[in-house]
């Protein structure tokens, strides 16, 4: 039943923000209000919902002992996932200021792309690496915007 309602969640949860967005004031392309951000990203939340539901596809079935299917469901369900998930985003959000840009991304990022039953971890680990290189890059280097310091105040 959650694998169903997966899609038109986020949509919802997009409506909300843009709406709370569009409240807030979205200024213009010249001179972009507080919500111009929290409204694109809204849609883009929109989007995903959207297709999510329109390319939902049934559950596979796996293969292998009772335990290693039994551990496989828990960690593909829709709950683990939304609990995990949430964790994440509460790590990031309460550790961002104290550990700093880099090292809170790349944890939150690893732990985002890491798939628990699949357990490969290179490709996860290779990926988070190089979208915190790649954002510090654009935002500290090249925009010249100050991303938080954390415990290494010289990064």
């Amino acid at each position: 039943m959650l694998r169903v309602l997966e899609g038109p969640v986020w949509l919802l949860i997009g409506v909300i923000i843009s709406a709370w967005s569009f409240r807030t004031g979205l200024g213009s392309f010249q001179e972009p209000g507080v919500g111009f951000v929290a409204f694109a990203a809204g849609l883009f939340v929109m989007a995903i919902g959207a297709l999510v539901t329109i390319f939902r596809r049934p559950k596979a079935q796996k293969v292998g002992t009772v335990s290693a299917r039994t551990r496989s469901r828990f960690l593909e369900s829709a709950p683990f996932k939304l609990t995990y998930t949430l964790a994440l985003l509460v790590f990031y959000a309460l550790l961002l200021d104290f550990l700093g840009y880099i090292i809170t991304t790349f944890v939150v990022l690893f732990g985002l792309f890491f798939d628990p039953v699949d357990r490969r971890w290179p490709g996860p680990l290779l990926a988070s690496f190089l979208s915190v290189a790649v954002t510090y890059l654009v935002f500290e280097v090249w925009l010249k915007s100050q991303l938080p310091r954390g415990i290494f105040p010289w990064w």
